[in-house]
């Protein structure tokens, strides 16, 4: 029997890879966009909307000073993404989120700005943090030209001359954001008031449509400055240049902590991520076309692997590693054989899996996923979460521990007592109110640290329960062991959702940040991961995505794994 794209056809379900295996830092340090990711999921929805994207009101000058507004005609309502560009000199342009000037600032907004809004917007969005923002503003986000490629690519631009490919593909942007706030932050509405909004109810749909239109205006104003510069003698970049560029994005220790705090909604991803693996497994058979979509899938990895460039010397080993094994896998002879079997997902992996890196595993996971959307679709549309304040506290000491030693396993055998086991700490910063990471040894606040000393909490409940009565119920514990209520909140999280819970010690030595912000932007759909420290990393959002003209053709979402000879 081939499959045909419906669950109906899969005769058994494989078992989802356990907690133990998924929820490890390496592990997750090592995933890729796919099918579920929330740009992928936007080109779709912005397809289904019909949505029509164009220049409304553009006001910049031959310097690219000035203002401009984007229309985006949807379904039932209307949206607009409001653009200043601002003259600032080039030691003021930085990735840090401390920064104060910008070359652009933008907000996503219902509707179009009236004359009074556009000057409220104007005094406001160029302070960013420090304004005051109105209720209508969806987001609030800022970006940087990239000075290792913009003027270069204007230039060339306004002399008749396309750029050099290999300057767009090691870069892969004309600007890169360095913050894209939403949900309620700095005073922008609430994501809880776009509920019956179905476009925009979506988790991260506000903030992924911003990233998306900040493309679009890059390569619109690239091409204006290019004709300004050069008049009749410049051209526009060319079609398949500007298919592979797409947005950069800066990010750092602010993002990493949301995997911790928002346990349901993580629980959510990554269950999905690995009930959509567990499907493709289960598929019985696969149709010459399919085994073609996969092999070809694994060629564009393989070219893309062969593109990514960076400077950090881990990731190049990893890439240099990942490519190694895909090329390997493309001249095994036994990889058509595969795909012509019972299970053919299945036995490819488990044929593959022991001599191949996590990179290589979660890029082929990735891969598989691909062809398969109309399986997926229940997994793409559930990808938000109900986050309760509170959880059922009818559980007793003994339903605690036991769910500590089910569950909680790893953090029982990490030696807390230990130095390296103790060597940082997380606090908010009071200038930026993003989260920070301090040395123990070495600074000052680990009186203020944050909660996501997990394993020590849990060593200091089950010493604090196992002196309690078995039959005491976690209320009666919580009031008279006030210390305890977190993690016994988390414990009872994780008894359900049990994807809740990163299994390392996040304040250990060992522990790295960039993990935990690679896990994240892979679910955003990032691509390029380009990291500069443990603690933050660069990324490409939207490279290769269809241009707003193109969203009608079919197909429009096949654009993983971005390289310039398939864009």
């Amino acid at each position: 029997m081939s499959f045909q794209n419906t669950k109906s056809n899969l005769d058994y379900y494989h078992p989802i890879r356990p907690p133990s295996t998924v929820m490890k830092l390496d592990r997750l340090g090592s995933f890729h966009q796919s099918r579920l990711s929330f740009t992928r999921r936007l080109i779709d929805d912005l397809k289904y909307q019909k949505s029509k994207i164009e220049i409304y009101q553009w006001d910049i000058d031959n310097s690219g000073i000035g203002s401009a507004i984007i229309k985006i005609a949807l379904k039932k309502e209307t949206l607009s993404l409001v653009i200043f560009c601002h003259s600032i000199n080039d030691e003021e342009r930085t990735d840090r989120v401390i920064a104060e000037k910008w070359d652009m600032t933008f907000s996503l907004f219902r509707g179009i700005p009236n004359k009074n809004e556009l000057n409220q917007l104007f005094k406001n969005l160029k302070i960013q943090e420090s304004g005051r923002h109105n209720s209508k503003q969806l987001t609030l986000s800022r970006a940087n030209k990239s000075q290792r490629i913009f003027e270069k690519v204007l230039n060339d631009l306004s002399i008749g001359k396309q750029p050099s490919e290999k300057l767009i593909n090691d870069v892969g942007y004309l600007v890169r954001t360095t913050a894209v706030y939403g949900n309620g932050k700095f005073g922008i509405e609430d994501f809880s008031k776009t509920n019956g909004h179905i476009f925009l109810e979506k988790p991260f749909q506000a903030e992924m449509l911003t990233v998306y239109l900040v493309r679009y205006f890059s390569i619109e104003l690239i091409n204006f400055l290019a004709k300004k510069k050069g008049g009749k003698k410049s051209v526009n970049l060319s079609k398949h240049l500007t298919k592979h560029l797409g947005v950069g994005n800066a990010t750092g220790l602010g993002m990493a902590p949301f995997l911790v705090n928002h346990q349901e909604l993580i629980h959510q991803w990554i269950y999905n991520r690995e009930t959509a693996i567990s499907r493709v497994f289960s598929i019985k058979r696969l149709n010459k076309k399919t085994q073609n979509k996969i092999i070809n899938y694994i060629h564009q990895a393989f070219k893309y692997s062969l593109q990514w460039k960076v400077d950090d010397r881990l990731q190049s080993k990893k890439i240099e590693k990942l490519s190694l094994d895909l090329k390997k896998i493309l001249q095994n002879e036994e990889l058509t054989k595969l795909l012509n079997f019972h299970y053919p997902i299945k036995r490819f992996f488990n044929f593959f899996k022991d001599d191949i890196t996590l990179e290589t595993q979660e890029i082929l996971n990735s891969i598989f996923i691909e062809p398969f959307p109309e399986l997926l679709e229940d997994l793409i549309n559930n990808m938000g979460a109900e986050e309760k304040k509170s959880v059922l506290i009818s559980y007793t000491v003994n339903d605690i521990l036991e769910i500590i030693k089910d569950n909680f396993n790893w953090a029982i055998k990490i030696d807390t007592s230990k130095p390296e086991e103790n060597y940082c700490f997380w606090y908010t910063s009071q200038t930026k109110l993003e989260p920070r990471l301090g040395i123990t040894k070495k600074d000052a606040g680990i009186e203020k640290q944050l909660p996501f000393d997990i394993a020590h909490q849990i060593k200091q409940a089950v010493n604090t329960l196992n002196k309690l009565p078995s039959n005491m119920t976690t209320a009666e514990v919580m009031i008279n062991h006030p210390e305890l209520r977190n993690i016994i909140k988390r414990v009872i999280i994780n008894k359900s959702m049990p994807y809740s819970e990163i299994q390392n010690n996040l304040i250990g030595k060992d522990m790295k940040p960039i993990d935990i912000l690679r896990c994240k932007l892979s679910f955003f759909g990032a691509s390029k991961y380009d990291p500069k420290s443990n603690l933050w990393t660069r990324v490409t959002l939207f490279q290769g995505a269809p241009l707003p003209n193109q969203l009608w053709k079919k197909n429009i979402n096949d654009w993983l794994f971005p390289n310039l000879s398939n864009v």
